[in-house]
């Protein structure tokens, strides 16, 4: 029997735990971003969002699928000490060797490919972004809900690059220290977590997967990396499709809006990502009562959005004008297309993977993802070429939109939504 008191406690440990990470990720790369803006310039600014949005790829690459699919394993064995190392042990071998080939592959684009051989140190630096993220396994933690200790070291490696950012990036010629500032934090916190990790498999050791865990690791991930990487795509990839053929300038001013709205929207990630193990347990024995949870969940934060996206709007010529300057009023009109964002990722987060996923529907989740990337590569080029970052960012909103609307139909087609009307919601 779970007892609902302690259960409560810990998922609201996790939340905020979680919150403690996405504000020392995003919140202090956030607040260094305007001196970062005016030290660079908005050349040397959008180069160095070109090179993050190339580690970005590769850190999708070797996420795999791992950070939605391992946790929901995790959570399942972890009173099995010897299960949580072996599962472990598999899924990190598997992103060290898809980590290898993305390096190797970075290395032969960097010596191949122009635009690539321009910013070829940049490129390498911000790889160190692919290594971070597999030193610190912020899954496993997630699935064994022991977010708490782990967060910290999160926390004191980002404050150590916001305070490096000051000390040695004073103007263009830096631009190598403010990409590996901007990237490396993430190694910092994983050496500093990794007495952790090993406590965490409680005696267990490290472990030889076994054949049948290997492939059992790669089989769930699998439709889950479809989906992360269509996502990554009209996403964290439009700033590199941008830089493919537009002027840095450019893509500097669309970085700059979009580090804004997802600093906006970290707000609701700690929230999504400490509930999902608390709503894959529950849809494991009561459907009913995971969509009733979810249903809650999407009006109580759908509502907050709504209130975000107004927020943003109206404020937006503001913001930029006293955090960047001048020179960077084009984002002005890129962060009010984005303020659309907040609210659509917040409902198809809920309709997508808190329901969705945990309710197995992982091949209609996949398809509706893959289908989102292909709609993206069909409007983003055009729009951006015709009407620059503007263009840009309205893609992604439409792309979004797509996916929230295509998720909601899905889900009522097959009698599984939480905004049915014919699901009984008793108070909270």
């Amino acid at each position: 029997m779970i007892d609902p008191v302690a259960n409560r406690k810990r998922l609201i440990e996790n939340i905020l735990s979680l919150g403690a990470v996405q504000l020392a990720s995003y919140v202090l790369p956030f607040l260094s971003l305007p001196y970062l803006a005016l030290t660079l310039g908005v050349d040397a600014l959008g180069r160095i969002a070109f090179a993050l949005s190339v580690a970005q790829i590769f850190v999708v690459l070797t996420d795999y699928g791992f950070n939605l699919s391992a946790p929901k394993d995790i959570s399942v064995a972890r009173d099995d000490p010897q299960r949580v190392s072996e599962i472990y042990c598999a899924v990190t071998l598997l992103r060290a060797g898809l980590a290898l080939a993305g390096g190797l592959l970075l290395l032969v684009l960097t010596r191949t490919v122009p635009r690539f051989q321009e910013d070829a140190s940049l490129l390498l630096v911000t790889y160190t972004m692919v290594l971070g993220n597999i030193l610190f396994p912020q899954w496993l933690f997630q699935g064994l809900e022991q977010l708490k200790l782990a967060s910290v070291f999160q926390v004191i490696a980002r404050l150590l690059v916001f305070a490096g950012t000051f000390t040695l990036v004073h103007g263009p010629e830096d631009v190598l220290w403010a990409a590996w500032l901007q990237a490396g934090g993430t190694v910092l916190g994983g050496l500093m977590a990794v007495p952790f990790t090993l406590r965490a498999l409680r005696g267990a050791g490290l472990r030889w997967p076994s054949k049948a865990q290997f492939h059992h690791q790669l089989q769930e991930g699998w439709h889950v990396f479809l989906s992360t990487a269509a996502i990554n795509v009209y996403t964290s990839s439009n700033a590199f499709f941008l830089g493919l053929f537009a002027a840095p300038a450019m893509v500097g001013h669309y970085h700059v809006a979009e580090k804004l709205i997802r600093a906006v929207q970290m707000v609701f990630g700690p929230i999504s990502n400490a509930v999902y193990p608390h709503v894959a347990r529950l849809a494991a024995t009561d459907e009913q009562a995971a969509l009733r949870f979810n249903r809650r969940l999407l009006l109580r934060l759908g509502a907050a959005a709504t209130v975000v996206t107004a927020m943003v709007w109206l404020l937006a010529p503001q913001v930029v004008a006293r955090l960047f300057g001048p020179a960077y009023e084009p984002a002005v009109g890129v962060l009010r297309i984005f303020a659309l964002l907040p609210l659509l990722i917040v409902a198809s987060n809920i309709l997508g993977i808190q329901t969705m996923l945990t309710l197995g529907m992982k091949v209609a989740f996949s398809r509706i993802l893959l289908g989102a990337a292909l709609v993206d590569f069909a409007v983003f080029i055009p729009a951006a070429y015709w009407f620059g970052a503007e263009g840009a960012a309205w893609a992604n909103v439409l792309v979004e939109l797509y996916v929230t609307v295509t998720m909601a139909v899905v889900l009522h087609g097959a009698g599984r939504s939480p905004l049915s009307s014919r699901l009984a919601v008793p108070a909270p």
